[in-house]
């Protein structure tokens, strides 16, 4: 009779692994869906802001575009229009804009 009431106790326990498990699934998952690409996202703009040189056109994260005048380590000379420079911090670039961006946005448009 003890013996069948030790075995009844042990059925009635859950394993603690079992309750785990979940729970580590849930984090590699998170992981690999949104932690990740974050850091490979972040790394690729990283690199793209470190190979700017001057004369490159950039698109801040104020959605303004600018031609940088003076890359800097952590300070960029960015000419908005012709005679107006601003000085932005490099977490400020959001982008290397594209080589058509220039003539698109200094073409009139036709209506």
């Amino acid at each position: 009779m003890i013996e069948f009431a030790h075995a009844a106790d042990a059925a009635a326990q859950p394993n603690t692994w079992m309750a785990i498990l979940p729970w580590i699934g849930i984090f590699a998952l998170m992981y690999f869906m949104m932690i990740r690409p974050q850091q490979k996202q972040e790394k690729n703009r990283q690199a793209m802001i470190s190979e700017l040189k001057k004369g490159d056109r950039v698109l801040l994260s104020s959605g303004l575009y600018g031609k940088v005048v003076k890359p800097g380590e952590s300070v960029f000379t960015i000419e908005l229009a012709k005679g107006v420079q601003v000085e932005v911090a490099r977490n400020a670039i959001a982008a290397k804009a594209p080589e058509g961006a220039e003539a698109a946005a200094e073409a009139p448009k036709a209506e």
